[in-house]
């Protein structure tokens, strides 16, 4: 599929981006087959590999102009469908990418969007969010996220800072989620809680209104996904090292531009996971 609102990613989610190997399971991003650069009139339709609705722009697009196809194929896989849950004690043992732009995907989404589906209305939750780039992978971050825009989209996760990148071998990243409260971990050593309504700066979360309770959004069931985007409008602060500019319409052409710069970085852009453990509590 192509991801969409809220983040725009610079990628498509594919099926070839995914394998398991020796009993673990490896994402790994590439650059795209697609020639994006000769003909920006050809559609990319992705036909019944598609998880998302058939002839939407999730499933299908045509470039024009600077609205290029994406220059990077991925993956993302999940358990909707299939297993979600409501509190309990999530384990992942994975080694997270390393590369310019990179993002791993280890969350907790809803399953029905009960309180809406734009804008992280109905909430998310990150198990482990670690840019792949050099100078981000000694910060550590994970919690909720109840809004796509600063400062409500970060003030929710919690940070641990490491001398030594978290990008540089396997580590188990947790999440304890409780009725009203978020517990993070890492190799079973905390460093984070989140408690619900008492930590709410609803100034900054346009769409609290939408809450029905103490604990919403926070309070259905959610399943579990893993996967790896690139670059997207959300994730990176705009500064003089990154090629485009959150707010440009031309964001995923420009990205495309420096393929050469952030290319030679990805010495090992792959998320490897281990095991993914749930717990009731």
């Amino acid at each position: 599929m192509f991801p969409q609102e809220p983040d725009y990613p610079f990628n498509a989610y594919t099926a070839e981006a995914i394998r398991i190997e020796n009993g673990t399971l490896i994402i790994k991003p590439d650059i795209s087959n697609k020639e994006i650069h000769d003909d920006k009139y050809i559609s990319w339709d992705l036909g019944s590999s598609c998880t998302a609705e058939f002839g939407t722009r999730e499933c299908v697009q045509t470039p024009s102009g600077a609205q290029i196809l994406p220059p990077v194929i991925s993956g993302k896989i999940s358990t909707k469908g299939l297993f979600s849950f409501k509190f309990g004690r999530i384990d992942v043992r994975a080694k997270l990418p390393i590369g310019n732009w990179l993002i791993p995907e280890i969350n907790l989404e809803p399953v029905f969007h009960e309180y809406g589906k734009l804008h992280y209305t109905s909430g998310l939750m990150r198990v482990a969010y670690v840019r792949g780039n050099q100078e981000f992978s000694g910060n550590l971050y994970s919690g909720a996220v109840l809004t796509d825009t600063e400062p409500g989209r970060s003030m929710f996760l919690k940070h641990y800072y490491s001398s030594v990148n978290w990008n540089n071998d396997f580590h188990v990243y947790s999440l304890i989620w409780r009725p009203g409260s978020l517990q993070m971990l890492v190799d079973n050593l905390s460093y984070g809680t989140f408690n619900g309504d008492n930590d709410y700066n609803l100034n900054n979360v346009p769409q609290a209104g939408r809450w029905v309770n103490e604990n919403a959004p926070l309070d259905q069931m959610f399943y579990i996904s893993l996967g790896v985007r690139v670059g997207g409008i959300n994730d990176f602060e705009d500064s003089p090292l990154k090629p485009w500019k959150n707010s440009n319409s031309k964001a995923m052409y420009k990205f495309w531009l420096s393929t050469l710069s952030w290319y030679s970085s990805w010495t090992s852009p792959e998320l490897v996971v281990d095991y993914v453990h749930v717990y009731a509590l």
